[in-house]
């Protein structure tokens, strides 16, 4: 019971980091976590959660490693490869060689394997703060899908590094030649097994399907163990589990690439599952980090007899020469940014920014807790606290860093308080209409308006009350007077009496008035001017029910007909197109109630939706490649139209 109630109260450490983090968003969230997890270690002061390594990473790294191989944007990752695999291959090698000497050189009481252990633990960057902060800093597609590609990759090879080194710390020997080969075999061997494990369950699902069975829940609980059944089984054949579970997020990616309802549907399901999950699993990490950082310290103090100043200039040592290897490895390798070789100011900038967006996480720390806390049997690892609590300092270092500095060279976003901004949804969503208007012809006339239609509605539910309302009150007069006016006329040319035009001028009239409060349109004024131009004998004769029931018909048509052309001809600066869309619709429903119109057929207007849909595709892509929306604007968007297509294609 003791286990569940800590589990619990640091759960709800999570959901409040949530939420703190929306009411102080210049604060990243795992800072807040970190604090959090600090808070929480005076109520846990008596008690303590003992993880076994091996353990630990599996439940932390199996899922979040899978998640980010499964989310990664692949083709924009292969369009910046080369950076990718000089920072996240070539600087994690120099970084472990370096600072792993360097660590023994400034504390030798730890033994050479532990110190490149530590070094490889802090070798691997942790992108997920500076993509939180991608919000408030305008970071470029580039750098992000670099500093993405890189926190995926070299989570691999720092932990496989680590791996390594932990294995000479335990048996006390090391070849370079076994490890380069064994280094190999793991990489490879952990990729294609990965692989193969994810598409054995793409079949699976598939053969279920054919079965016909769709049950949700049992796909997405499939889902959720993959991972840990492919860490499992890439361990127990001797390959690297970390590898494995990057390759098998990889693969899985492509189940979702057919759009179908139940595809759409389960891959809704599956984000936001998974982004519980992950969020979860992350902020238990840096609470976890918090709880832990008091105890250590404590140890620390006792067991290695270092005071807080001397720890304190091991964590700012270590945590310099690894930003200064960074910073050296990425000015002297500098195909990074193309506008970056333009003067070296601008190098010097775009090089720190990539320096400081170097943000160690939850990588180094899961690293860390995981060593061996016996070397051998009854051989007690006493400098396993010391290197915990450093590569906790360096972690908050460099969250601290990064947190306060960025804006220096990157500059901040203009934040808009209150209402969330819609106007670039809006915009891409006009340009899709736009698109799709070009396709429209005299075949597929009907199915297009309704697309159109269904697009415009989307825009109207992005556009706030008070426009909305501004907008459609400026309509609604000019629809108002177009009817007074084609009611006149009618009258004027004896088509109809005014006993028929009178409820409907009046009433038309009226509202007019209520909306502009124009002396024109006042009671008095208007039963003048109507008797002073329709005083003709005819209009006053009575007529037969019948003939009142047609007149009145005709007037009903004639007003929809004249107000539709008239919609149509009107180019407003001041109305925006998909509102007078809108109206242009609902005139030309009223219109077709009387007429013989083709009906929508299912299965053409199903195929121009998809298409549609693509086109939408196409646009929110463009954009994001022109750098019009970030990373986060594009899964956002994404999103909604997904959530579209769900809704549509369930629509009998």
């Amino acid at each position: 019971m003791e286990i569940f109630e800590l589990i619990l109260l640091m759960l709800s450490g999570v959901f409040i980091s949530n939420v703190v983090s929306r009411l102080i968003p210049s604060i990243s969230v795992p800072l807040i976590q970190v604090g959090l997890g600090i808070c929480l270690a005076i109520p846990l002061s008596g008690h303590s959660i003992e993880l076994n390594p091996e353990l630990f990473l599996l439940l932390f790294m199996a899922p979040l490693l899978f998640n980010d191989g499964a989310n990664v944007n692949k083709k924009a990752l292969w369009a910046v490869r080369k950076p990718i695999l000089l920072l996240s291959v070539g600087l994690v090698f120099l970084t472990v060689a370096i600072l792993g000497y360097f660590i023994h050189w400034m504390i030798p009481i730890i033994p050479f394997p532990a110190c490149f252990a530590l070094a490889a633990a802090l070798a691997p960057t942790d992108a997920i703060a500076v993509s939180a902060m991608a919000n408030k800093i305008k970071i470029s597609h580039k750098i992000l899908n670099i500093l993405e590609g890189e926190s995926l990759i070299n989570d691999a090879s720092g932990l496989v590094s680590f791996q390594f080194a932990v294995a000479a710390l335990i048996t006390s020997s090391f070849s370079i030649f076994q490890a380069s080969t064994s280094f190999l075999f793991l990489s490879l061997g952990g990729v294609v097994l990965g692989a193969f494990l994810s598409f054995l369950k793409i079949l699976l699902m598939r053969w279920f399907r054919q079965l016909g069975i769709e049950n949700t829940i049992s796909f997405i609980l499939m889902e959720l163990l993959l991972p840990f059944l492919i860490f499992v089984v890439a361990e127990h054949f001797g390959v690297s589990g970390i590898l494995a579970v990057v390759s098998g997020g990889i693969v899985h990616s492509f189940s979702y690439k057919h759009m179908n309802p139940e595809i759409v549907q389960l891959n809704l399901l599956s984000k936001n599952t998974w982004s519980v999950l992950t969020f979860s699993l992350n902020g238990l990490v840096f609470i976890l980090l918090g709880t832990q950082i008091p105890i250590i310290l404590q140890t620390v103090r006792q067991k290695n007899y270092i005071s807080s100043d001397t720890l304190l200039i091991y964590i700012l040592s270590i945590t310099l020469v690894l930003l200064a290897l960074r910073f050296i490895w990425v000015y002297f390798f500098n195909n990074f940014e193309s506008d970056s070789a333009n003067s070296f100011k601008s190098k010097l900038k775009t090089t720190s920014l990539y320096t400081i967006s170097g943000v160690r996480g939850t990588i180094t720390l899961v690293s860390a807790l995981s060593l061996p806390i016996e070397l051998s049997v009854g051989k007690y690892f006493l400098e396993r606290d010391l290197l915990i609590i450093i590569s906790a300092g360096v972690i908050l270092t460099t969250l601290l860093l990064a947190n306060f500095t960025l804006s220096l060279f990157a500059p901040k976003k203009e934040r808009i308080t209150g209402q969330k901004d819609y106007t670039k949804e809006i915009e891409i969503l006009r340009e899709v209409i736009e698109k799709i208007k070009s396709y429209q012809t005299e075949e597929n006339d009907v199915e297009i308006a309704e697309i159109i239609h269904i697009y415009n509605n989307r825009i109207l539910s992005l556009t706030s009350s008070t426009d909305l309302n501004s907008h459609v009150k400026l309509l609604n007069r000019y629809i108002l007077e177009m009817q007074i006016e084609d009611t006149k006329n009618l009258l004027k040319n004896r088509q109809i009496s005014l006993q028929i035009a009178f409820p409907t001028l009046k009433r038309s009239n009226k509202r007019l008035y209520f909306l502009t409060k124009d002396k024109r349109y006042k009671a008095d004024t208007f039963y003048m001017e109507l008797l002073n131009n329709n005083l003709h004998v005819g209009n006053f004769i009575p007529r037969s029910f019948e003939e009142n029931r047609r007149q009145l018909i005709k007037l009903k048509n004639s007003n929809n007909q004249f107000v539709l052309e008239k919609l149509k001809e009107l180019k407003s600066s001041t109305v925006p197109q998909e509102i007078t869309d809108v109206f242009i619709k609902k005139y030309t429903q009223q219109i077709e109630k009387t007429s013989e119109r083709l009906s929508i057929t299912n299965e053409y207007f199903q195929e121009w939706l998809d298409f549609a849909s693509q086109i939408e595709r196409e646009v929110i892509q463009h954009n994001y490649e022109k750098g019009e929306i970030n990373r986060n604007e594009l899964k956002e968007f994404r999103q909604h139209l997904l959530m579209l297509e769900n809704v549509i294609q369930f629509i009998e």
